[in-house]
């Protein structure tokens, strides 16, 4: 029986235009009514993650939001980061010295801010600040504390640009660090051992489920983690095809309230697993 159900956003919670429809949030009224925890698992900063998280009503005690691809677990309740897995100033400067012969920018988030060294930030990196609710501040890798740490690190640039830099992305990047493509002008760099998957299995954990209790639902590929730590695994119809071979079932696209297609089935089926 499942008794946790973890959403990923952008992609598949959100239409494209970024809109929660109105069956998605039925849907998920419905589960929780059922017994069921829901936790929103995102890239987004929690500050990016609270408007719907009231908007869903999951600010109740209880309640956790998996935030910038697992580097930090906040309780919902409180508003407070119960947990993470996080990198340094030093993986700046070493990141950006790797990718110095590719056009683009590097910048690094927190739960507070959003930091660049460029003086003008690129339209990419405007934008991913806007979405994320977060000041965007011009800061020089020198001028952080030593122990400033940071849950994402993110590398944005065109898209032939990121095409080239993905097929040739440098060893150190790949072997030291979690970094996973999650649209074409932005690759995200995370601690090694951070990824939604982890994150869940710390949640799962604190809330006594089991993995066969878990049903994840997620469209990219910083997402497949999460399914692989799901018993029961489902990807949108919009999802990339690197993370629909890690499905158990294939729901609706996220303009068609995939994600409610998907809750429904499973309250129809008493909470059981379907095909």
């Amino acid at each position: 029986m499942i008794k946790l159900i973890t959403i990923d956003v952008d992609g598949t919670l959100l239409t494209p235009l970024k809109r929660l429809t109105k069956s998605n949030i039925i849907a998920i009224e419905k589960a929780k009514k059922a017994g069921v925890h829901i936790a929103l698992a995102s890239g987004r900063p929690y500050s990016g993650m609270q408007p719907l998280v009231e908007r869903l009503k999951l600010n109740q005690e209880g309640n956790f939001t998996v935030c910038q691809n697992g580097s930090y677990i906040f309780d919902n309740f409180t508003h407070k980061p119960l947990s993470g897995t996080f990198q340094n100033p030093i993986d700046l400067k070493i990141i950006d010295d790797l990718l110095k012969n590719f056009d683009i920018q590097i910048s690094a988030m927190d739960h507070e801010s959003f930091y660049s060294r460029h003086v003008k930030p690129n339209i990419y990196t405007k934008i991913d600040a806007k979405i994320s609710r977060l000041p965007l501040q011009v800061i020089q890798y020198d001028d952080f504390p030593e122990d400033k740490t940071f849950g994402r690190i993110l590398i944005m640039g065109r898209k032939s640009e990121m095409d080239r830099l993905y097929k040739n992305m440098p060893k150190e990047l790949v072997e030291n660090y979690y970094a996973v493509r999650t649209a074409p002008f932005l690759i995200e760099v995370m601690n090694k051992s951070t990824n939604k998957g982890y994150a869940i299995s710390v949640m799962a954990k604190d809330l006594g489920v089991g993995q066969e209790e878990i049903m994840s639902i997620g469209n990219e590929r910083n997402d497949i983690p999460m399914l692989e730590q799901a018993g029961f695994a489902v990807a949108m119809a919009n999802a990339v095809p690197e993370l629909k071979i890690h499905a158990d079932f294939i729901t609706k696209n996220n303009l068609q309230s995939g994600v409610a297609y998907a809750i429904e089935r499973l309250l129809a089926n008493n909470l059981e697993i379907y095909k």
